[in-house]
């Protein structure tokens, strides 16, 4: 998701002075571990897609892009499964298959290196690369490859099911993270009501996955099962966060008209006070 935009210049030079002292600190300060797990949260796909949710940023196409990885983390995301999936096909050779993604992982490092650009995302991709190919090396079957997203998507479940059996959604953390309190969200219906349905929402979304991928697993089917896995990767995931994203920016939308619908009501009662005395 596109982070929010610095505001412009203020309209005094006091305002200014102030303004500067404030970012001085701010920029000597040390973060606690509190603030660091929020701004890390904040910067996944999840926590961009909040933040534009809530702020009521309009939903477009480069912002979607952008919340889960841009072009280039497409790229680094599918672009291993398919060549996989291609060779395999063509050789039906599991082991010579696994090397082909390993050495595009390792080309997109160099990349990134010879570019001096971050290697976070590169490198977890790499990282995920090398668990697919060592499973595939360990066992010889071709649909191995593919076993290590089946526990990815297992614990994912496991974590939003914990999280909402507790009275904790993990969606609900994130808007916390986001409002600066995190019970803040829970004493407002419709922003409780939302972390809950968003959080059964992205259950639904990994139990699919399984729901769709592990009988073709247990098949043997590892063509059909590679398709599947393209599919209802990245498109699937960008289909989810589309999803969260206007369903958030709506209830966002209700909030704040909530809110500036009880503003009068305060003013007309301060006015009337003033007027009784």
């Amino acid at each position: 998701m596109s982070e929010s935009s610095r505001e412009g210049a203020n309209e005094s030079s006091g305002a200014k002075s102030s303004f500067d002292a404030d970012d001085v600190r701010g920029e000597s300060a040390t973060p606690t571990a509190a603030e660091e797990l929020q701004r890390q949260a904040l910067k996944g796909s999840l926590g961009r897609v909040v933040t534009a949710g809530m702020s009521g940023e309009s939903v477009s196409a480069s912002g979607v892009l952008a919340a889960i990885g841009g072009w280039r983390g497409v790229l680094e995301s599918l672009v291993p499964a398919t060549i996989y999936l291609v060779v395999y096909v063509i050789t039906q050779d599991p082991r010579l298959s696994a090397i082909a993604p390993l050495v595009i992982a390792g080309l997109a490092v160099l990349w990134r290196l010879l570019r001096k650009e971050p290697l976070t995302a590169a490198l977890s991709g790499v990282i995920g690369v090398v668990v697919c190919v060592a499973a595939v090396m360990f066992s010889g079957e071709g649909s191995s490859y593919f076993v290590p997203g089946f526990y990815i998507n297992a614990a994912w479940i496991l974590a939003h099911t914990i999280s909402l059996l507790v009275g904790w959604p993990l969606i609900g953390l994130l808007l916390g993270f986001l409002r600066g309190s995190i019970t803040e969200w829970k004493a407002v219906p419709a922003l409780r009501r939302t972390a809950q349905l968003v959080t059964l929402f992205w259950i639904l979304v990994f139990a699919a996955r399984l729901a769709v991928q592990l009988p073709l697993y247990f098949a043997d089917n590892t063509s059909a099962l590679g398709i599947a896995r393209l599919v209802m990767g990245v498109p699937l995931f960008a289909l989810a966060i589309l999803f969260t994203w206007l369903l958030l920016s709506r209830v966002s939308a209700m909030v704040d008209a909530e809110k500036k619908s009880q503003e009068p009501n305060h003013e007309d009662s301060g006015n009337t006070a003033s007027s009784d005395e």
